[in-house]
């Protein structure tokens, strides 16, 4: 039986899966995990490239939806279609990097009581050729309860393709309904603070186990960078208050590290795009009511929502490319050391 699901789900990016499972098949390990995918009734040719690795991989399923369930459906369908103990959550347009799967499978047993785990991440441009960044990741650690988990990194819990844990205790909250029927695109997150819980252990594995393809939000592209901003700030407030409502200390700093990283970061993408960014003075007014209390909300995000792109593009490639600090140099060092 396999130890790890790979759980995909995917719709109108056929080309994209088939990147995915190729870095999958490129694995050491790959007869370890089990494959499950679940389409969200696309209208390209997801299917046709699905079926065509069915006989590639020795633990392959592949689930058509009849219709579409949306984003937060189809994530908890291609859950419960998998099998094995511990449920790998994949999106359909990143990737394994090498030796990702032999690198969990060693923490596993390492740290068998831990309820789940964090992974490394890379990111890349959108043609997954240039590293253009690696995310700030602990080192390699045990971490015990929501609150300790959630103050250090509640912004890499909403990358899904970057968390581990373990089906059964997944499966027993989604039978509490109010957890079910969370709509908010990051339902993931709070299911993970569930069952961490109080005394739970979340295992960290820093090196690079996933590459992330940047510039391919289907949100983004659906509503545009303002709504996908909100998305952003109002879930992990309803995140926030659903878990930790009697910490107010707790929600103050995932706040604060929410705003510093996804909330700066749709900023700076929304300021480099070579096209006028549309919609900065609503941008500024809805951060200042969420945001408002926290001082870099004034001095770093108020003023680059006021810069022209063409400077903020400036100076972002000037840091990229002179600053070994930058998130571009210290990935191109990180993939330069693997390859020695």
């Amino acid at each position: 039986m396999p130890i790890i699901s790979i759980c995909v789900p995917t719709y109108n990016r056929a080309k994209l899966l088939s990147e995915l499972l190729d870095s999958i098949l490129d694995q050491e390990n790959v007869d370890d995990v089990e494959i499950v995918i679940s389409d969200d009734a696309s209208t390209d040719d997801t299917m046709s490239i699905a079926d065509s690795y069915l006989f590639r991989f020795k633990h392959y399923k592949f689930i058509a939806q009849p219709i579409n369930l949306g984003m937060d459906g189809n994530f908890l369908a291609v859950v419960a279609a998998a099998t094995s103990p511990y449920i790998w959550l994949m999106g359909d347009d990143d990737r394994l990097e090498p030796g990702s799967i032999r690198r969990l499978l060693d923490a596993i047993e390492l740290w068998p009581d831990a309820v789940g785990f964090t992974l490394g991440v890379i990111d890349y441009d959108v043609t997954m050729s240039t590293a253009i960044g690696l995310r700030a990741t602990p080192t390699t650690q045990l971490m015990t309860g929501s609150r300790a988990v959630f103050s250090s990194i509640a912004d890499l819990l909403g990358f899904m393709s970057a968390l581990v844990v373990k089906r059964d205790l997944w499966i027993r909250e989604l039978n509490d309904p109010k957890i079910s029927s969370i709509n908010n695109y990051y339902i993931q997150v709070i299911i993970l603070g569930r069952i961490i819980g109080e005394n739970g252990q979340w295992g960290v594995i820093q090196p690079p186990c996933v590459g992330f393809r940047a510039g391919n939000d289907q949100l983004q592209a659906r509503y545009g960078w303002l709504e996908r901003l909100k998305i952003d700030a109002k879930a992990y407030d309803q995140i926030a208050q659903i878990l930790f409502a009697d910490s107010p200390q707790t929600r103050n700093i995932m706040r604060r590290r929410i705003f510093d990283t996804h909330i700066m970061a749709r900023i700076m993408n929304a300021k480099t795009t070579a096209e006028p960014t549309v919609g900065i003075m609503p941008a500024a007014l809805f951060l200042a009511r969420t945001y408002g209390k926290i001082p870099a909300y004034w001095t770093i995000a108020l003023p680059l929502l006021l810069t022209p792109n063409f400077l903020v593009r400036f100076f972002r490639g000037f840091y990229r490319t002179y600053f070994k600090s930058s998130g571009r140099n210290r990935a191109s060092l990180n993939l330069g050391a693997r390859s020695r």
